[in-house]
């Protein structure tokens, strides 16, 4: 007898996994929750802990609000199924029926799959419609057609965008200081030039891990991929439907990506599934087992499919994602797709099996087609090399400088990096602003002057640099001859002193204290500044403040352009003093309160001086002063959202304030279009006043009125104008 390979099984009865009595529903269901958790804490570290540590965000609610936000997705999800079968259906073993329904998935889904700063309402309410409407209404767990959780997606997205994207939006409190926008909402811009600005601004490696903008939980495809292997070996999942749903879309990605320039790397490709849903989407999503293909080809038909649309919509739809559009459409197709591959595999006629597959290739074909044709067929882009970016010290705006096709490009913006100026005409349309703007934000300037603000006797420089968490800045005071006088930084939000950073102690000192007598003596030689040891990034962001503030001090003396540098009203004549410079010469100019100058001045320079007065007017002023026994009344103009309110503050004779009037009734914070505004929350000439009557000896706990916010201020700035008119009274 030939020898034969000998099986050694265990003892019988032998039993397949998927039947035995202990493998289930349940534990699939278990093992989906528990695939969800790191993504879960990622998202709370991500948005919650991590803003927290860098103190972007001080509450302890706004901490734990990400964990708390998905929790009550998942507990509204059920509360809102024992609503219904225990009061509506009269279930007599609730508990079982929960237990048997998984509503927890639908609502922990949605959940992830929200921003950060949406409301709870919101979710609440998406969580509701998702519940009843995507999955009650077709007769609960097992019988829905579509996903309920994307069902709720796209009914919030539709219903209360708006809300979903108020504020921060998708950015969480660390990220809306760097960034405007989710990468996906940016790409949407330009599909193919604003990859390299993305790539270049986050890189691949961060896009991975997830520590980029996006839905609260969506961000990380480490994760997803951590989930889909764990679901595969557990057979929650078939690995079919997301390897062919990924595939399909880097296939398709790296075609439009080739024809753009990139077919000899691989980055445009993995750009595309890194980013957005995608990775999220296909694990879980695409793969619930309701409403997707059982049979093993119907699954790749359906995954593929999925990755059609997915690029379809990306590229030539108007919204910026297209994954839970995708896997919505081809639940539709679910059943169909699902009885024409069981018949197609028992299916004994070849030609009918060829025929069949080679037409709904012909279909995922020509969609992919009409999707790439859009980036194969149009004009390549001009090359745009971004080859020196400035800051303008004669006007403080931003120059970016380009080379466009071999052309030079000078594109201009303001401290907010929104263009005001393009040198060459022929490239200031909407799609080079696009294009331009693109660079410039992964471009931004580090070091720059934000404001000045010259006396009689000094130069005052405020200066914004990238410090190691946070925008510091820096006041540098300089004297009439150029030298620095005083330095006074602001490094409140630095995170140096944070427990995690064991390389400072207090011992080495704080930067704000210990750095300015130290640059005022070594102002020659900054060099020679002695850093503060675990607190590098900080020390160094005020050095380079300090130089920044030299450059332009030193601008100011050699640049023979008029400038204004400083004005101020006179409290004696109730006059203004202007202060210019031109190179090395300084201009002292007074006017009277209707800005005709009253001093002798440079006569050949009375136009120029009159043209920079005139478009320099005071906004906030005191416009009449009446002093009588014991009293001082103050009539104070200000600026305030729609119009000028007039102030009448009257002191006592020990300075203290006695009254404060307040005319704003020409503000439109009450207006019917400003929802912000609620009557209860006060009027603010009233209420302002007599809060600052209240805390005038710290005007800071005076707090403005919700949607009055302007008003209130203007109304502050009227007291912070008297009360600098006494105390230079009183000398």
């Amino acid at each position: 007898m030939n020898d034969q390979r000998k099986l050694i099984l265990g003892k019988e009865p032998f039993i397949r996994k998927a039947d035995s009595p202990g493998y289930g529903t349940k534990i699939i269901m278990r093992d989906f929750i528990l695939s969800l958790l790191p993504l879960i804490l990622f998202a709370w570290i991500k948005n919650g802990l991590l803003p927290f540590i860098n103190k972007d965000i001080t509450s302890v609610w706004l901490m734990l609000y990400p964990l708390i936000f998905i929790m009550m997705g998942g507990v509204t999800a059920i509360i809102v199924e024992f609503v219904y079968y225990k009061f509506l259906l009269k279930d007599k073993n609730i508990k079982k029926t929960l237990n048997n329904s998984f509503a927890v998935i639908t609502g922990l889904l949605l959940a992830m799959m929200l921003s950060v700063n949406t409301p709870l309402w919101v979710l609440i309410i998406g969580v509701v419609f998702a519940i009843i409407i995507g999955k009650l209404l077709f007769g609960g767990f097992g019988h829905n057609v579509f996903n309920p959780a994307l069902i709720g997606y796209l009914f919030l997205t539709a219903a209360y965008f708006s809300v979903i994207t108020a504020g921060n939006g998708f950015l969480n409190a660390s990220e809306a200081i760097i960034a405007g926008a989710t990468p996906m909402t940016v790409l949407k811009q330009d599909p193919i030039a604003n990859v390299e600005v993305l790539i270049k601004q986050y890189g691949l490696g961060k896009m991975f891990l997830g520590f980029v903008p996006g839905a609260i939980a969506e961000t990380s495809a480490l994760l997803c991929l951590v989930a889909m292997v764990f679901l595969i070996i557990r057979k929650v999942i078939n690995w079919r439907i997301p390897a062919f749903y990924l595939g399909t879309v880097f296939i398709l990605s790296y075609i439009i990506g080739a024809f753009n320039g990139y077919a000899g790397n691989l980055e445009f490709a993995f750009f595309s599934i890194f980013n957005g849903s995608l990775m999220f989407g296909a694990i879980f999503m695409a793969t619930e087992p309701v409403t997707s293909p059982k049979t093993p080809n119907g699954k790749i038909i359906f995954a593929i499919g999925l990755g059609v649309l997915t690029i379809l919509f990306r590229f030539k739809g108007n919204m910026p994602e297209g994954v839970a559009t995708s896997i919505l459409i081809m639940n539709l197709f679910t059943v169909i797709i699902d009885r024409t591959a069981a018949k197609l595999r028992v299916c004994v006629n070849l030609k009918k099996i060829v025929f069949t597959y080679s037409l709904i290739a012909l279909l995922f074909a020509g969609i992919s087609i009409y999707a790439i044709s859009a980036y194969t067929t149009k004009e390549a882009e001009p090359v745009i090399e971004l080859s020196n970016k400035n800051q303008d010290f004669n006007n403080l705006q931003f120059k970016y400088t380009f080379t466009v096709d071999g052309q030079e490009v000078v594109v201009t913006t303001d401290h907010q990096y929104a263009i005001s100026q393009i040198n060459v005409d022929d490239y200031n349309t909407d799609h080079f602003r696009t294009l331009f703007l693109a660079q410039i934000n992964a471009n931004k300037l580090e070091h720059f002057v934000t404001g000045i603000e010259e006396t009689k006797t000094n130069l005052i420089v405020k200066v914004s640099s990238q410090g190691f968490s946070s925008a510091i800045i820096t006041q540098i005071i300089f004297d009439m001859d150029n030298k620095i006088t005083g330095v006074t930084v602001n490094t409140e939000n630095e995170s140096y002193a944070d427990d995690y950073n064991e390389n400072w102690t207090l011992t080495s000192g704080h930067p704000h204290t210990v750095l300015p007598p130290l640059i005022v003596a070594n102002q020659n030689d900054l060099s020679a500044v002695n850093l503060v040891s675990g607190a590098t990034v900080t020390s160094n962001a005020v050095i380079k403040a300090v130089e920044t503030a030299q450059a332009y001090v030193s601008n100011l003396s050699t640049n023979n352009n008029l400038r204004l540098t400083g004005k101020a009203q006179d409290f004696v004549t109730l006059g203004f003093v202007y202060i210019f410079r031109q190179g090395a010469n300084r201009y002292v100019v007074n006017t009277d309160a209707d800005y005709v100058i009253t001093n002798a001045i440079d006569e050949s320079l009375r136009q120029q001086l009159t043209t920079l007065i005139n478009n320099n007017l005071f906004v906030n002023y005191i416009d009449a002063v009446e002093k009588g026994v014991g009293f001082t009344k103050l009539t104070v103009i200000t600026g305030g959202f729609s119009s000028k309110i007039t102030s009448v503050i009257t002191f006592d004779g020990t300075g203290t304030m006695i009254a404060f009037t307040s005319n704003a009734t020409n503000e439109s914070y009450n207006d019917e279009y400003n929802a912000g505004y609620d009557p209860a929350n006060g009027n603010p000439e009233i209420k302002i006043p007599a809060d600052i009557i209240t805390n005038q000896s710290d005007l800071s706990l005076v707090e403005v009125v919700s949607g009055a916010t302007v008003t209130s201020r203007s109304i502050l700035e009227a007291a912070q104008i008297a009360r600098a008119y006494l105390e230079a009274q009183n000398g």
